[in-house]
């Protein structure tokens, strides 16, 4: 493996692989697998599914490397093709979870042995905020709850959201403005 392919940008780094390089494509996986499991989470609470879709893309991209199109955000780009293959998935099942039960899904890893006590405490707390998410993302639509997802856990650009979910800048701007009024106006009348 090139010593330097751990620091290389998404746009070389996919041009390696697009190239051939075998070593590109390992590092593509190795950025990118958990945060694709993270996302297909956000449609099902089926791991193994997930798993195969994940698994399904990384052979679809290296079969038909020589037809795709240059990116400077891998991410983005697994992140649609995992999107598109879990819906064609699911599209045969019918275990789906919504954005909204996210939090009962996530493992937290606690760094430190703790008292009975701090544990319980923390457990609390962490049961008391995914409450509080859950409540502010059901008052969200589908579209608002994929676009906030994108900006504030992915951190991308307007302009990369446009291109995932194929809407104009102004669109995904104004989609966001608008669900972070649903959530404030949520927080205003408790």
């Amino acid at each position: 493996m090139n010593p330097d392919i751990h620091t290389l940008s998404d746009s070389l780094l996919w041009k390696r692989f697009l190239e051939g390089d075998s070593s590109a494509y390992t590092q593509i996986y190795n950025r990118t697998v958990q945060d694709l499991f993270r996302f297909g989470l956000l449609y099902t609470s089926d791991k193994e599914l997930i798993k195969d879709c994940i698994h399904d893309v990384f052979v679809k991209i290296h079969m038909n490397r020589a037809k795709l199109a240059p990116t400077d955000n891998i991410a983005a780009y697994l992140t649609v093709a995992l999107k598109n293959t879990l819906f064609n998935a699911l599209k045969k099942t019918t275990d789906s979870l919504s954005f909204d039960e996210i939090g009962e899904r996530e493992e937290t890893v606690d760094e430190s042995p703790s008292s009975p006590e701090t544990i319980y405490i923390n457990n609390e707390q962490e049961k008391q905020v995914q409450a509080t998410v859950h409540t502010m993302m059901s008052v969200l639509t589908d579209r608002q709850r994929e676009i906030i997802y994108y900006r504030y856990i992915k951190e991308m650009s307007i302009d990369e959201i446009s291109k995932v979910t194929d809407m104009n800048n102004q669109s995904v701007s104004n989609s966001i403005q608008r669900a972070l009024g649903r959530i404030r106006d949520l927080f205003k009348r408790k």
